[in-house]
């Protein structure tokens, strides 16, 4: 019984921790939404940068249209956009642990922590 309930308040503690990833540079905090240059003015230059491009597909509808055979059903269309990535690696020192940052067409979408510097 002690040990479902020592897990159950682990389990309970894991949540919180994924949602508020943030790192702390000076005196102020990094979180999803910050720019590149907002990120670069707090934290200074990262260890390592890695460029990546990912693709996605985006689809509009275009209205139904009349023709002399009647009305034709809405068509869709669909085109392949990219979007610039870049992951900032930043390391603190053996103290702190390191962090990586990845960007999404500039902004901060994802925050993780890695093990301790060096």
């Amino acid at each position: 019984m002690k040990c479902s309930i020592k897990i159950f308040a682990l389990i309970a503690c894991l949540p919180p921790l994924a949602l508020g990833q943030s790192v702390r540079c000076g005196e102020k905090s990094i979180t999803n939404g910050a720019s590149e240059a907002e990120v670069a003015a707090q934290c200074g230059q990262p260890t390592q940068i890695e460029h990546q491009v990912i693709y996605g597909e985006t689809g509009t509808a275009v209205g139904p249209a009349a023709t002399p055979l009647g009305v034709l059903p809405p068509i869709g269309v669909r085109a392949v956009a990219e979007a610039p990535v870049e992951v900032w690696t930043y390391n603190f020192g053996p103290s702190r642990l390191m962090q990586r940052i990845r960007f999404e067409n500039g902004v901060v979408v994802k925050i993780e922590s890695l093990g301790y510097g060096f």
